[in-house]
């Protein structure tokens, strides 16, 4: 259940992931045990994790695509684990229709992504078919997590060990430094000022991501629609405007356009497709993948309604 002291440990954590469990207790009025108690509950239910996001203006991430795979089943969640931790792997989703999972990946140059794609998706056992669709522009995905104007093509100067450290974060946003020392055999207090300069410097932001279906909304889905060209400006800007509407892109190869979408029931969002979004002008044609299950979303993050 998320209650109002749920609620208020999470915009903590949203606010900084690592906040330890004594700092919580003392700025929530409530004693450490109770603290450590619910995060671990909340965790255990799925209700929301810890990420470490990558500010992808410091890292000089130029090179976006939406890729949509068909995958033999019984071999999805083997693949899955594999991407998961990927840190150039914005989103994972399993979804239904004619595609069986789909992500976005974010990479410094089309060189790099390319390489991924042909070095690493292709190779991977299970795989059937592959469908990637170039990022021409992202409408709407940050959600305040960023500034875009103070970082535009400034990538920062990080180093193997400062990836090393990014990496085992990115698989748990709350490992001790004394953990995460051990694993990468480097000292304490090299981790600890490392960590400190990453969220600094916003190179990195470690913060509490909330599973949409813990709050009531149970239809989430991404869909590609078909505009004209001369439109789809203008498409993007009413799409953006909508709460519902948490992701938008502009694609090339196939789609004009992508964006994403949560609700409370199947009903509600067929409604919202059909009598909102098929009715702008400009739009022709709509595919929708419906989400069976998230398994990483780190820009475009679920925040309710109040």
């Amino acid at each position: 259940m998320i209650d109002d002291l749920n609620e208020r440990i999470i915009a903590l954590l949203k606010r900084d992931g690592r906040y330890s469990h004594t700092r919580l207790a003392r700025e929530l009025g409530v004693n450490v045990a109770t603290i450590a108690k619910r995060i671990d509950k909340m965790l255990e239910e799925d209700a929301f994790s810890i990420r470490t996001v990558l500010n992808p203006f410091k890292f000089g991430f130029n090179a976006h695509a939406f890729i949509t795979l068909d995958i033999n089943l019984p071999k999805i969640d083997q693949v899955c684990a594999r991407l998961t931790n990927n840190p150039n792997i914005s989103l994972l989703a399993t979804i239904f229709g004619r595609f069986d999972l789909l992500i976005i990946t974010d990479f410094p140059t089309w060189e790099m992504l390319q390489e991924f794609i042909t070095k690493e998706l292709t190779r991977m056992e299970g795989i059937n078919k592959i469908d990637t669709f170039p990022i021409v522009a992202i409408k709407k995905i940050y959600n305040g997590l960023f500034k875009y104007d103070s970082y535009v093509n400034t990538p920062a100067g990080i180093d193997n060990l400062d990836m090393a450290i990014i990496e085992k974060l990115g698989e748990n946003g709350r490992l001790s430094y004394a953990d995460l020392a051990r694993a990468l055999n480097i000292s304490l207090t090299t981790v600890s000022r490392r960590v400190a300069q990453l969220k600094k410097e916003e190179i990195i932001k470690i913060t509490a991501i909330r599973n949409p279906l813990k709050w009531g909304y149970l239809a989430n889905a991404y869909s590609v629609l078909h505009a004209d060209s001369n439109k789809v400006d203008a498409i993007c800007a009413k799409l953006a405007t909508h709460p519902e509407v948490h992701l938008v892109m502009t694609l090339m190869s196939g789609f004009e356009i992508l964006f994403g979408v949560h609700f409370h029931s199947p009903e509600v969002m067929y409604r919202f497709i059909t009598d909102e979004i098929a009715q702008i002008d400009g739009v022709s044609n709509i595919e929708t993948f419906v989400c069976a299950e998230t398994r990483k979303r780190s820009y475009a993050l679920f925040e309710p309604e109040k």
